[in-house]
């Protein structure tokens, strides 16, 4: 009896700076739902993950990057806002085609595979 079988290699990248965890795809989804929303509070509560932690995972990009990637504004009556900087845009860009190629890399291995 014979089966076929579907084989494919995963993995994931990230970018580290000072060997911690600048972005990777969970930080990357985190900075394009507040950038869409506008909030970083409605961001976390749409990945069904803690303010507490969506802001820290923020703060932390903030201060290890070069530049800050979001400006949090708090206050007012609709509450505070969250804007994308422009460094944060070219973060979110090269993440992604880095992604992108490390993607394709896998496919392309994966056909390769011979047993």
């Amino acid at each position: 009896m014979s089966s076929q079988n579907s084989y494919s290699i995963k993995g994931r990248i990230w970018i580290e700076i000072n060997d911690e965890t600048f972005i990777g795809e969970g930080k990357a989804q985190l900075l394009k739902r507040t950038a869409e929303l506008g909030s970083l509070r409605k961001a976390a509560a749409e990945m069904n993950m803690s303010y507490r932690k969506a802001w820290y995972s923020i703060n932390h990009m903030n201060k290890a990057g070069r530049e800050p990637v979001i400006i949090l504004k708090h206050g007012g009556i609709k509450g505070g806002i969250a804007q994308l900087t422009p460094f944060g845009k070219t973060v979110l860009e090269e993440f992604d085609k880095l992604n992108k190629y490390f993607r394709d890399f896998l496919d392309r291995r994966t056909k390769m595979l011979r047993f």
